[in-house]
C-alpha cells in the first residue's frame, strides 16, 4: 500500500490531495428526488438518487420567511451532511453509491429538539457554486490603495504610482486619462496579457501546461507580501518620480533598505511597459547609482536617451541607457555647497522639451537649470522648493515651495513663465505637493497633485495631506477640477471606511458572523453581508486583537495579543447586547460574556476582564499569535507559540528571532527600539524567579520544544487538550468541527513522490533554464493529541518512522530533513501564502463553514480550495486577475478574478475575501441543482 501510495504521487506530481480523497464529478442531476418520510419518533429518513459521484449538501430548514435574514433562503436548523460521494465520501453519506439513505433525529446544530419539526423541510444540494454577489466599501477606481507614491504624465495619460503604508506594502500603478478617468491597472499585469509580454516575471506551473503569473520574485509573492514590481515595496523607497519613455515607465529603488545597519547593493532602474507588459531588462534592472537614496526622482531627456535622478546627495545622477551605469551629471556627492558646481540637497527635477535640466536646490533656495551637457545655464531664486514640473509645450516651470505670510510657514505653488524669461507669472498660496506631475497634452496646463509629506522610517512608508487631485490653470491661477478622495467617498457614501490599505499581506483579515450574515473587516469595521451597507466599527476591552470567530450561539471569540495584552487570552462577547460608545453612534461596545472557568485580567479599557480564558501564549519577537476558531457549540481551538525551552534556550532564539534575523538578512529594519525577543526572556526569567511556572514544551524524541502548537478547550473555556497538535515553526489558522477535529495550516510542505510538493515547477517567463522550487504549506485535519516528528530534532528520534515521510522541514528540495505527523486525517498539498521561515507578518486564514468545508487559500494558483471534512476537492474557486478582472465581474457569474487570496470567511449564504488590499469582494453560495421538499409524517 506504500508503495502503491507512493507511486500514485509521484505520477501526478500537481496531486494536492491525500492518497484516498477523490475529485467531484461535474454531473448535478437526481436520477430520483429526494423524498423525506417520518419513520419512527424523532426519526426522519431522507433518500434521493445523482447520476454522478459530485457534492452533495443537505440541510433542515426552517422556510419561515419571518425568520430568514436572506430572502428565500430560510434559516438552516441543521447543517446534515455535506461532501463528495463515492469512495472516500464523508459519513453520514454511504460509500461508493449513487442512492443515499440519510436520518434526521429531529434536533438543531446544538442538539435541542426543533419545536415544530414537521414545519421543516429538507433541503438536497447538488454542486456547490459560488458566484459573484457584491463589493462592499465601495467600488471607485478612485479610492487608491494607499498614497500616491509617484505620477507621470504622457501624450496617452497619467500613470499613478500608488504605495500602502507600512513595512509590507506593496506599489501598484493606475493608468487614467487626461480628464482624471480611470483606464486600467498595470500591477499586477492584465489577465489578457500573453507569455510573451510578461518575460522577466516569475510562474508557477501548478497542473501540466497550466502557468500562472507571479511577480518580480516569485517567493515574495506566493510565499510572503504579494509583491509584483521589483524594488521599490515595503521599507525600500518613501516615493518614486517615474520617468516615461515612449511606452516604457522607469522607476528606480532605494539601494537598500531602512535601517539595515548596512549598505546593500547599488540601486538599480528598473521599467515596465504601459500596458503592464514586462521584459527581462526592465524587471532585472539596469545599475543606477551607489549607496542609499529612499526618494529617487527621476526625469527623462527629450530624445529618451538618459535618465537623470535626484535624491542620492547633493548631486545629480545621470544613466545613459545605453552604457552600463550611472554617473554624476552636476554636484559632488561627498561635497555640498552653494556655487554653480555643487548643490545642497536637491529634490524636485525635470527637463524641458530642449533637453535642459531644471534641479531644485532646496537647501539652497533656487532652482539651478543646466544644459543638456550639465553646463551651467540659469538660476531661478525661490524658497525651499521641493517639487518641480517643466511644461513640454509652453516651457513654463512650475515649482511648489514655502513662504512666510504673517508669521507662519505655508505652501505655496509658484508658475515661472519660462527659461527665457524666467519671471513669476502667478502663486497660489496653501498649495502642496509632496509628488507631482505636469500634464502638457491638455488645452490648458493641468497639474496632478498628493500629498504634503511622504516619509519613511522604522515602521515602513508612509504619507500625510491631501490625496491625488487635479488642478487647471486658468486666468493667473489654478482652479480644481478633480478630486480623487471626495469622488471615492461619493461613489462608497456611508459605506466608505476610507482608503484601501495596499497592503496583501497581513492588513485585512475577513471574519464572517454566520448567525447574523455579517462580516468583519481588519477585526474592526462590521458590514451586512445581504446588503452590502456598512453597520458599525466595533470595540471590546481589548488594546490589539489577533483573531476573532463566531460561534452559534452568535458569541464573538477574540484572540488577545500577548505583547500588547499581556499576557494574552481568549475572550468572548456579545454583538447582540452591543451599546452606542461614547465616542460615536457608529461605534459599538460589545459587553463580555466571561468563559465559566475564565479568570480576571487586566484589559485595556474599562474594568478587568472577569473570565478570560488563560493560554500559554508567549510573544517572542512578533508578538502576534496565529489563529483561533470555534465550533457551533462554542468550543476554542488556539494557536499558541512557545519560545521557551528551558537550558535550551538557543533553540527557542532561533525560531524567536527569526523574523529579526530574516529582515537583517534581507536589509530591513529590525527593533532599534531593543530586541524584542531577548526582552521577553527577562520578563520570563523575572517570573520564574517570583515563582511562576512558565510554559515549556515537554522533551521528548523527535518533538520540536519550541514553536506552533494548538490547544482546545470547550466553551467553559475549560482545557480540553493541551498541546492538541505539536507542530513547532509555524502555522497560519486553526479551526474546530463540532466532532472535536481539528483543522489547520502548516509551514512545512508536503512531500509528493519524493519531493517537496511543486518541486522545480516555479521559474520565469523567458528564461526557460530557470527553475525554482515554490514554497507552499500544507492544510491538514488532525486529531486532537497529534504531533510532528521531526529527523532532526533537538532530542534525536531513533529509530525513525519505517513509512514515507508526509513533511519537508526545510525549503531546501530534497535533500531537506523530513517530517511525520502522528494523528493526521489527511493532507492537503500547496496552501499558502505562508512563509518558510523569518518574519511571519504575512499570514493568510482558510475558512471552516458550517457543513465542515474546509476553504483553503491557494495563492500559487490564485485560487481557493474546497474540500469536504473526508478532504476530497469539491472544486478550484478562482483564477489570476488584476483590479480590472474584479471591475468586470457581474453579478452571477461564475468567472472569480483572485490575486494571492489570504483571508477568507464565509457563511451558509456567503463567501467573502479581501482582494490585495484593494477590494473587499462576497460572493454567493449557489449550488448547481436544489430540490426542497417538505416531511411526509406517512
Amino acid at each position: 500500500n506504500l508503495l502503491l501510495t507512493s507511486l500514485i504521487i509521484s505520477e501526478d506530481w500537481w496531486r494536492q490531495l491525500d492518497v484516498n480523497a477523490t475529485e467531484r464529478e461535474n454531473v448535478f442531476e437526481f436520477s430520483e428526488k429526494p423524498k423525506v418520510r417520518k419513520v419512527a419518533e424523532d426519526k426522519y429518513e431522507i433518500t434521493f438518487s445523482v447520476k454522478g459521484y459530485c457534492d452533495v449538501t443537505v440541510a433542515i430548514v426552517d422556510p419561515d420567511p419571518k425568520n430568514e435574514i436572506v430572502p428565500g433562503r430560510g434559516i438552516i436548523v441543521r447543517h446534515l451532511a455535506s461532501g463528495v460521494l463515492g469512495k472516500n465520501a464523508p459519513p453520514p453519506f454511504q460509500k461508493n453509491s449513487l442512492k443515499q439513505v440519510l436520518y434526521w433525529d429531529g434536533k438543531d446544530d446544538l442538539g435541542y429538539y426543533v419545536k415544530e419539526p414537521l414545519k421543516m423541510k429538507v433541503r438536497v444540494m447538488l454542486g456547490l457554486k459560488p458566484v459573484f454577489d457584491k463589493r462592499l466599501a465601495g467600488s471607485s477606481p478612485a479610492n487608491l490603495p494607499g498614497y500616491v507614491f509617484g505620477i507621470a504624465a504622457g501624450p496617452d495619460g497619467v500613470y499613478v504610482f500608488i504605495k500602502g503604508g507600512g513595512s509590507h506594502a506593496h506599489v501598484t500603478v493606475r493608468k487614467f486619462d487626461h480628464n482624471g478617468n480611470y483606464v486600467c491597472s498595470l500591477v499586477p499585469p492584465p489577465d489578457n496579457l500573453p507569455e510573451s509580454r510578461l518575460e522577466g516575471m516569475s510562474f508557477i506551473e501548478y497542473e501540466p501546461g497550466k502557468r500562472t503569473l507571479h511577480g518580480s520574485d516569485r517567493h515574495e509573492t506566493e510565499a510572503r507580501d504579494g509583491f509584483v514590481l521589483p524594488g521599490i515595496n515595503g521599507k525600500s523607497n518613501a516615493l518614486c518620480q517615474p520617468a516615461l519613455i515612449g511606452n516604457r515607465l522607469y522607476f528606480a529603488n532605494s539601494g537598500q533598505n531602512l535601517l539595515a545597519g548596512k549598505v546593500g547593493t547599488d540601486s538599480a532602474l528598473f521599467y515596465i511597459y504601459t500596458d503592464g507588459g514586462t521584459d527581462i531588462k526592465g524587471v532585472k534592472g539596469l545599475p543606477l547609482a551607489w549607496g542609499e537614496h529612499h526618494e529617487p526622482r527621476l526625469c527623462a531627456s527629450p530624445d529618451g536617451k538618459r535618465i537623470f535622478m535626484t535624491g542620492i546627495g547633493p548631486c545629480v545622477v545621470e544613466r545613459v541607457l545605453d552604457e552600463t551605469k550611472g554617473k554624476v551629471f552636476v554636484g559632488d556627492p561627498r561635497a555640498p555647497g552653494s556655487d554653480n558646481t555643487h548643490l545642497n540637497n536637491p529634490v524636485g527635477i525635470d527637463s524641458d522639451a530642449e533637453g535642459r535640466i531644471y534641479v531644485a536646490d532646496q537647501a539652497n533656495n533656487r532652482i539651478q537649470i543646466f544644459s543638456p551637457e550639465g553646463k551651467y545655464l540659469k538660476t531661478i531664486s525661490v524658497n525651499n522648493p521641493t517639487t518641480l514640473r517643466v511644461h513640454q509645450k509652453t516651457g513654463g516651470i512650475y515649482v511648489f515651495h514655502t513662504t512666510r505670510i504673517e508669521g507662519q510657514t505655508v505652501g505655496r505653488l509658484t508658475k515661472f513663465r519660462s527659461f527665457d524669461d524666467p519671471r513669476e507669472e502667478f502663486h497660489v498660496d496653501k498649495m502642496v505637493a509632496a509628488v507631482c506631475a505636469l500634464d502638457s497634452w491638455t488645452p490648458r496646463p493641468r497639474l496632478w497633485t498628493a500629498g504634503e509629506k511622504i516619509w519613511i522610517n522604522t515602521a515602513g512608508a508612509g504619507a500625510s495631506g491631501p490625496g491625488l487631485r487635479i488642478w487647471e490653470e486658468e486666468g493667473g491661477t489654478v482652479k480644481l477640477l478633480k478630486d480623487f478622495d471626495e469622488e471615492a467617498k461619493k461613489e462608497a457614501g456611508p459605506n466608505y471606511i476610507g482608503h484601501w490599505s495596499g497592503v496583501g499581506s497581513n492588513d485585512g483579515k475577513v471574519v464572517c458572523d454566520p448567525v447574523r450574515e455579517h462580516l468583519y473587516y481588519k477585526n474592526r469595521f462590521v458590514f451586512d453581508l445581504k446588503t452590502g451597507n456598512y453597520l458599525w466599527s466595533f470595540k471590546t476591552k481589548a488594546y490589539s486583537l489577533d483573531d476573532i470567530a463566531f460561534d452559534r450561539y452568535g458569541y464573538m471569540h477574540g484572540h488577545l495579543n500577548p505583547g500588547f495584552d499581556p499576557p494574552g487570552g481568549v475572550f468572548r462577547v456579545d454583538p447582540e447586547r452591543r451599546s452606542p460608545t461614547d465616542k460615536s453612534e457608529k461605534e459599538m461596545w460589545y459587553p463580555e460574556i466571561p468563559y465559566d472557568y475564565g479568570i480576571e485580567r487586566k484589559a485595556a479599557y474599562a474594568a478587568p476582564w472577569t473570565g478570560v480564558i488563560p493560554v500559554k501564549d508567549q510573544p517572542g519577537a512578533k508578538y502576534f499569535q496565529d489563529g483561533v476558531g470555534v465550533n457551533m457549540r462554542g468550543d476554542v481551538v488556539e494557536q499558541c507559540n512557545i519560545y521557551f525551552a528551558p537550558k535550551m534556550e538557543d533553540e527557542g532564539k532561533a525560531l524567536g528571532w527569526a523574523g529579526i534575523e530574516e529582515q537583517w538578512a534581507r536589509g530591513q529594519y529590525n527593533d532599534p527600539a531593543g530586541r524584542s525577543y531577548e526582552r521577553m526572556m527577562r520578563e520570563i526569567m523575572d517570573r520564574i524567579k517570583q515563582g511562576e511556572e512558565v510554559y515549556y514544551i515537554r522533551r521528548q524524541p523527535g518533538i520540536p520544544i519550541v514553536g506552533a502548537t494548538a490547544w482546545v478547550y470547550d466553551r467553559s473555556g475549560e482545557l480540553r487538550h493541551e498541546c492538541a497538535m505539536i507542530a513547532g515553526r509555524l502555522m497560519a489558522g486553526v479551526q474546530i468541527d463540532e466532532d472535536g477535529y481539528v483543522y489547520l495550516t502548516h509551514n512545512r510542505p508536503r512531500i509528493v513522490g519524493g519531493n517537496q510538493f511543486l518541486f522545480e515547477r516555479g521559474g520565469v517567463f523567458g528564461m526557460p533554464q530557470v527553475k525554482t522550487n515554490p514554497f507552499l504549506g500544507t492544510f491538514m485535519k488532525i486529531k486532537p493529541k497529534a504531533r510532528i516528528l521531526l529527523e532532526k530534532s533537538a532530542i534525536p528520534m531513533e529509530p525513525l518512522p519505517a513509512r514515507p515521510a508526509d513533511l519537508l522541514d526545510s525549503s531546501a528540495s530534497v535533500l531537506g530533513a523530513r517530517a511525520w505527523v502522528e494523528g493526521a486525517e489527511w493532507f492537503y498539498a500547496g496552501a499558502s501564502p505562508i512563509v518558510a521561515g523569518g518574519c511571519s507578518c504575512p499570514t493568510s486564514r482558510f475558512h471552516l463553514d458550517w457543513y465542515k468545508r474546509s476553504y483553503v487559500p491557494e495563492a500559487f494558483r490564485h485560487s481557493i480550495g474546497i474540500l469536504d471534512t473526508s478532504g476530497n476537492l469539491i472544486m478550484h474557486l478562482g483564477r489570476y486577475g488584476n483590479f480590472d478582472s474584479v471591475n468586470r465581474m457581474q453579478p452571477g457569474t461564475t468567472d472569480i478574478a483572485m490575486f494571492i487570496p489570504r483571508f477568507i470567511s464565509g457563511t451558509d449564504n456567503y463567501l467573502a475575501y479581501e482582494f490585495w488590499g484593494e477590494a473587499l469582494i462576497v460572493l454567493r453560495l449557489d449550488y448547481h441543482k436544489i430540490e426542497e421538499i417538505s416531511i411526509q409524517t406517512e
